[in-house]
């Protein structure tokens, strides 16, 4: 795996046939003790009447002091028109694919949880905001959040869970890095990569 080695993918919905994004990431000093994802997203925003947006977020990993391998989490988000889609998953399924073995084998991930993305905008099919009578109307997603990052970590100690949560939405999570699709029947996404130019946005 060369430096700054760029991989791109159009994700379309299965049962719809249609697209949803494309998502660059770039991989930058890639070694067994050091290195960086960047992810760009570009997407068709359907409140935006279909003018293509931005988002883009990067994670890195190191060796620490004990020789453990560790990537930090930040704050990883989608937009809320990509939503509830299996699109997360997919991405940290692809950054596991892409990653050197050496690494794929050792990784640990760890991040915190916050009460503060506990709740997030309703979406219709479309990713449209779901309208109550005054405002957007919102859900709770600390279920699905946590089941999220569960499904990619594996024990890396035995004595203790690895994700823990109160009940308003604060806590955190350690564990090794697993494809969170494998073994899964995951037909939500098909991915190409594409020959044509990627979307590009305003």
């Amino acid at each position: 795996m060369t430096s700054c080695r760029s991989i791109p993918y159009r994700l379309f919905c299965t049962r719809r046939n249609i697209l949803l994004c494309d998502v660059v990431f770039s991989f930058s000093e890639p070694s067994c003790s050091h290195g960086r994802v960047t992810l760009v997203i570009t997407y068709p925003d359907p409140t935006s009447g279909g003018a293509v947006k931005r988002h883009a977020q990067s994670q890195s990993w190191f060796e620490n002091g004990h020789g453990e391998l560790l990537m930090c989490v930040g704050r990883f988000s989608l937009p809320d028109a990509l939503k509830r889609r299996g699109i997360g998953s997919w991405i940290w399924s692809a950054i596991h694919r892409h990653l050197p073995p050496e690494v794929q084998d050792r990784l640990i991930l760890t991040g915190s949880l916050s009460s503060t993305d506990a709740l997030v905008s309703r979406t219709d099919a479309d990713g449209r905001p779901v309208m109550g009578s005054e405002a957007p109307l919102l859900m709770n997603q600390v279920g699905i959040r946590n089941r999220f990052w569960g499904r990619m970590l594996l024990p890396s100690d035995l004595k203790q869970p690895v994700l823990w949560c109160d009940e308003k939405g604060n806590g955190a999570f350690r564990g090794r890095f697993k494809d969170p699709l494998h073994a899964r029947n995951e037909d939500r996404i098909r991915a190409e990569q594409p020959a044509a130019p990627l979307l590009r946005s305003a």
